[in-house]
């Protein structure tokens, strides 16, 4: 057998061993994960905007609810199992901020990471059944806050200018 013919041999084999291994009830596991992620897009709907939330979580999300005077987005899920994690991406336009994040109403500290234009929030929880989870902005639909250090400069602007020509 030649060389390149024995190393994908052995890289195909080790591949399906790795990807593919079974578990004791016959199931397929993939890497190790026990229960695989789903993903859900839920539309927010709030002052004539919308707003694409997506989540990714290895239980069965329910429904999300957004409160614009609270600035908190409510997320309602169930699961039959215990290790569970889920991702949930916010984007900056609809709440942003500082957040506070409860599950079940306990107050809770997750991985937060933020870019330009997404929040993503990392949670985990260990107990099987329903489980609600809150998270709270402290920004709501910063639609002007791009606009507002350009109309201060200019403000600040025009009174140097008046206040210049006032004492000529």
């Amino acid at each position: 057998m030649n060389t390149a013919a024995f190393f994908t041999l052995a890289l195909v084999l080790g591949l399906s061993i790795i990807l593919f291994s079974t578990q004791a009830s016959g199931q397929i596991q993939i890497h190790g994960l026990d229960h695989p992620g789903i993903k859900w897009a839920w539309p927010i709907n709030t002052d004539n905007y919308t707003f694409l939330v997506n989540t990714t979580s290895n239980y069965d999300m329910k429904n999300v609810t957004f409160n614009k005077d609270a600035k908190t987005l409510t997320f309602l899920g169930n699961s039959s199992h215990t290790g569970n994690i889920v991702e949930i991406e916010i984007p900056k336009n609809l709440i942003s901020g500082n957040f506070t994040i409860y599950q079940d109403g306990k107050q809770v500290f997750p991985i937060i990471l933020k870019n330009a234009n997404l929040t993503t929030v990392m949670l985990t929880f260990n107990d099987s059944g329903g489980v609600k989870t809150d998270i709270a902005g402290t920004t709501y639909l910063p639609e002007f806050s791009g606009i507002v250090p350009v109309i201060m400069a200019a403000s600040f602007g025009m009174l140097f200018l008046t206040w210049k020509y006032r004492r000529i």
